[in-house]
Formats: C-alpha cells, structure tokens, sequence
C-alpha cells in the first residue's frame, strides 16, 4: 500500500516536471527572442530557467499533498506554455 502511494509521486515528480521544464524552456526561449536577443543566448537562458522549473516541479511533487493539482499545473502547464511557445515561434517566421 505504501509503495503504492509512492509511485505516482514518483512520476509526477520525474515525468511532470520534465514536461512542464519543456513548455518553460520552449516559451522562455522563443519569448526572449522574440525580445531581439541572440538565439545562443535565448537558448542558454531558457535552459537555466527550465532547470529551475525542473527542481521546482520535482520538489513540489515530493512535498505536496495535493497530486491531483501537481498533475494538472505541470502536465497542463507545460501543455499550454509549449503551446504558447509554437504560436509565439510560428508568428516569428
């Protein structure tokens, strides 16, 4: 039973917050951009920040009691802010 309440935690913790690191990697790196810094530089700063939001979400996941939530703001989050990167990128080109 105990192993069983750890698992979930464990993907969330793991999966989740790889997805929601995505979407703030993809919308931090096509928002600054889109503010005229280099691509280089974009990029090395949306990977910073998504490493942060990575250690976020993972530490959320271990410490919330509230998975129902965890699930929605990193799998949803990280859905809406990838796809408000691809909107923000196809307006770009």
């Amino acid at each position: 039973s105990r192993r069983l309440q750890v698992l979930p935690r464990i993907l969330a913790a793991i999966l989740g917050g790889y997805v929601f690191a995505w979407g703030t990697v993809a919308l931090t790196t096509s928002a600054l951009f889109t503010l005229k810094l280099a691509f280089h530089d974009a990029e090395f700063l949306g990977a910073l920040v998504g490493l942060l939001a990575y250690l976020g979400a993972f530490l959320w996941a271990i410490a919330t009691h509230h998975m129902a939530r965890l699930w929605m703001v990193v799998v949803g989050g990280g859905a809406l802010m990838a796809a408000a990167a691809s909107l923000l990128q196809s307006r770009l080109v």
